[in-house]
């Protein structure tokens, strides 16, 4: 099969949805089918693998559109993208173009009409708008992340996708021994706990919890370091909120670490933490930690009970960061308590998440219907 793996963000930032569409693009390669990726062009670095074929293209930034809401916004973005992308999309002949975000529906469908390619939808959140249950009839194939998104799905327009879920490398996200060297540049205490999140540092994923988390811990006298991943607009409230709490030594913001660098980062963790506030679809980041035989703690929020079964983590209510803190401390003084849930964080993700099962349901998806009508 010729597959495009269509998504404007895939080349600009880093997340969970563009470590999808590179993971999922080079389980397919594995796998002896022909795949592309199409992402926007911008001055982001993206880990590049050598045998995918990767074609950016302009588009109009959000932020420089008239503000008639986000979803406008994000709308015209996207079909600014496809202006450019359109004429390659139809000229390469694709089997198959899969879509990640809906407002790409459009530009997909109307490749389709030229080219014949089938559309692949795969949900990973709510961003509906008008027109989007329409749009979602009459792709060939309509899939989401998890249980909790399909359900989402389903009571906004009557169909129910078929779930296809996120994957980790976990050849690549295992447990390992200390980076000895890492450790020293980062001027860890091996009397310390070392607590480590990663994701974009946006509001939704709720870091201040966790930050006055630690800060609690810390205040009780707690030898704690907390490490955070990622980038995003609210770095600077985070680092003021971790200045404001004294809190400037024990906690690192280490910006954005390359996908295959971080199972390096992740032999110095203790405990991951990932406290989001919002109905998260899944929680890709989530699932690379506890590969790594990491034990979590994370929130009762949307898909993240899926990716986190009872005993393999710890979940907490949202917003709660005395919970968070309590967690922690729990894992903290309960060393056989983090290597059983380590290992049984790791399993699960072995046997359910493993991008060659993915790639295999994927396949096998394509021979079926798109949705099943309510």
């Amino acid at each position: 099969m010729k597959i495009a793996f269509y998504n404007l963000t895939t080349t600009i930032k880093s997340g969970g949805i563009e470590t999808f569409n590179w993971e999922m693009a080079k389980a397919l390669r594995k796998r002896g089918h022909c795949v592309h990726v199409y992402g926007g062009k911008s001055h982001f670095v993206f880990e590049q693998p050598p045998d995918i074929p990767v074609f950016t293209y302009p588009f109009v930034r959000r932020d420089i559109i008239p503000d008639f809401g986000t979803r406008f916004r994000r709308l015209l973005e996207r079909l600014s993208f496809g202006v450019f992308a359109l004429g390659p999309l139809v000229k390469e002949r694709y089997d198959y173009i899969y879509l990640i975000k809906p407002y790409d529906m459009p530009v997909a469908l109307l490749a389709r009409a030229l080219s014949k390619a089938r559309v692949i939808f795969g949900s990973s959140g709510t961003e509906f708008f008008a027109g989007y249950a329409r749009l979602a009839r009459e792709v060939d194939h309509f899939w989401a992340c998890s249980e909790f998104n399909a359900s989402q799905v389903a009571d906004y327009c009557g169909m129910r996708p078929r779930v296809l879920p996120n994957g980790v490398d976990t050849d690549l996200f295992h447990p390992r021994e200390r980076e000895s060297e890492l450790s020293r540049r980062l001027g860890l205490d091996s009397a310390e706990i070392v607590v480590m999140s990663v994701g974009r540092l946006v509001g939704l994923k709720g870091f201040s919890y966790a930050i006055k988390a630690v800060g609690r811990l810390a205040g009780k006298g707690v030898g704690i370091r907390y490490l955070v991943i990622g980038d995003g607009e609210e770095r600077v409230n985070l680092m003021r909120l971790a200045g404001n709490l004294g809190m400037e030594d024990r906690i690192r913001f280490l910006g954005n670490i390359a996908h295959s660098q971080l199972p390096a980062y992740y032999s110095l963790a203790d405990i991951a933490v990932f406290p989001s506030v919002a109905q998260e679809a899944f929680g890709i980041a989530i699932a690379e930690a506890m590969a790594c035989g990491i034990p979590v703690i994370s929130t009762r929020m949307g898909g993240i009970p899926e990716v986190v079964p009872e005993g393999a983590g710890i979940l907490v209510p949202p917003g709660d960061e005395r919970s968070l803190a309590d967690a922690m401390e729990r894992l903290r003084a309960d060393r056989a308590l983090r290597h059983e849930m380590g290992g049984k964080g790791r399993s699960h993700v072995v046997e359910h998440f493993g991008w060659d099962m993915v790639a295999e349901k994927f396949e096998r998806y394509l021979a079926s219907p798109h949705a099943e009508a309510l």
